[in-house]
């Protein structure tokens, strides 16, 4: 007799649990994917990711090469390309920057070297150095 009760309670406990699971959490867990609580309120129009060249990735590179003088050591004689420059927009106002850099090698002849910097755009002066954040850069000397 006493299994026959464990089966039957058995048998009820996953009924229940199989309700309260489409009735309570299946519900609350769909609620709480559509509310905003996930999403960024995007407060610029929205910018088309990929290769872009605009009046942004014009400020973001030169933001990239003040950050880039101000993190390497090239000497005298180097020489960052003032307006030759790739731009990626990797969404949310966060920049890929590639460009070159003229620097003398051990034998003081001028070679071309690229490097690469991530910025994002924080603020709301694009002119302001304050207004961006460099999340890195990278340069193979």
């Amino acid at each position: 007799m006493r299994r026959k009760h464990s089966a039957i309670l058995l048998i009820l406990f996953i009924i229940g649990l199989y309700f309260f699971q489409n009735k309570g959490v299946i519900p609350f867990v769909t609620k709480v994917a559509e509310s905003d609580m996930f999403f960024e309120d995007s407060v610029e129009e929205d910018e088309e990711l990929g290769n872009i060249r605009n009046a942004r990735t014009d400020f973001a590179f030169t933001h990239c090469k003040s950050a880039f003088k101000d993190e390497f050591e090239l000497g005298d004689g180097a020489d960052l390309n003032s307006s030759d420059y790739e731009a990626w927009a990797l969404g949310n106002r966060t920049y890929l920057i590639r460009s070159t850099v003229r620097a003398p090698d051990e034998n003081q002849k001028l070679v071309e070297k690229k490097y690469a910097c991530k910025i994002q755009y924080t603020g709301t002066e694009e002119g302001n150095a304050a207004s961006w954040t460099v999340g890195g850069i990278d340069f193979n000397e």
